[in-house]
């Protein structure tokens, strides 16, 4: 799939990952849980109110105690989110073809209904700007065309511009074309305003559940956090995956860190050792380890 000198902060703060982290706590772990028949997972997507997962092809929702299959549909993307105490997760998913599917429960089952369209790439978060857009379902084509699902008319309207990237977070909309130019969405204006960035190459970029937008870039692996006053400002290096959602979580190779806001610095959690990371804004840190099994963060 095609959709893949900086400033620093004032008290002169760099922090390297592996050399300068604490060490974790040892409640706090990544533990192993079960998967239905065992079936071997590619992806999993934390939301406000649910964890997900693709295994075999197929979606696999988290029940409390495991991975348990709830639809025999074959797809290659899942996206979660926008979910609270108050609502439920909006879950949506594209199979290998591009075409896209909305999930609703009947009962005890899930029911995936296709959409019209055809999209690379989904992402989903909470809708707060009006009745038309109760969830943000936002997508990009392999054209790099933006499109944002519109309850209202029950279909996805193209918005301006080009983008190989995008994410949905805490009511912000962020992306980046195919070289290192990021973008955020204009409510006001419809458009993507362009954001100053340091960055040599593409960026991965994150977006927490509270609007804080962190990134790495990954010509030199170098992790940034956004502010409104400095841009985007170096944290240092070095990680190779970085996730934001209820909290901000991190991967150095396999091993696994946790911004801790008080101490100003990543700290090291055990228990697994992960090839990637998903973080929901309430339904829990997941990863997945290079034998394609499942492990979730627990703390007392």
């Amino acid at each position: 799939m095609k959709n893949q000198s900086a400033k620093s902060l004032a008290i002169g703060l760099v922090l390297v990952l592996g050399m300068a982290c604490t060490q974790p706590a040892s409640a706090q772990t990544f533990k192993k849980v079960k998967v239905g028949k065992n079936a071997p997972v590619v992806q999993v997507a934390s939301g406000g109110a649910s964890a997900w997962a693709l295994a075999n092809g197929h979606p696999y929702i988290f029940n409390g105690k495991s991975f348990v299959l709830a639809n025999s549909i074959s797809l290659s993307q899942i996206a979660v989110g926008g979910g609270n105490a108050a609502q439920a997760d909006a879950v949506w998913a594209l199979d290998s073809s591009g075409d896209i599917y909305r999930a609703t429960k009947n009962g005890t089952s899930w029911i995936f209904s296709q959409v019209s369209g055809a999209l690379d790439l989904i992402e989903v978060g909470p809708g707060y700007r009006d009745h038309c857009h109760p969830y943000e379902v936002w997508g990009l084509n392999t054209a790099s065309q933006i499109y944002r699902y519109n309850y209202c008319k029950s279909q996805f309207d193209q918005q301006s511009g080009f983008l190989c990237d995008i994410h949905v977070g805490g009511g912000d909309i962020w992306g980046a074309q195919c070289g290192p130019n990021v973008f955020r969405f204009n409510f006001s204006t419809g458009v993507f305003d362009q954001i100053a960035d340091p960055f040599g190459a593409f960026p991965q970029l994150t977006v927490g559940s509270n609007g804080d937008v962190w990134a790495t870039d990954t010509g030199d692996s170098v992790v940034y956090k956004y502010d409104d006053f400095n841009g985007f400002v170096s944290f240092g290096c070095c990680v190779t995956q970085i996730q934001a959602g209820n909290g901000v979580w991190a991967l150095d190779g396999s091993n696994i860190y946790r911004w801790e806001p008080s101490a100003l610095k990543f700290g090291q959690v055990g228990g697994a050792s992960l090839v990637s990371v998903s973080v929901g804004s309430g339904g829990g840190v997941w990863g997945i380890n290079s034998s394609h099994q499942v492990f979730a963060f627990s703390t007392p």
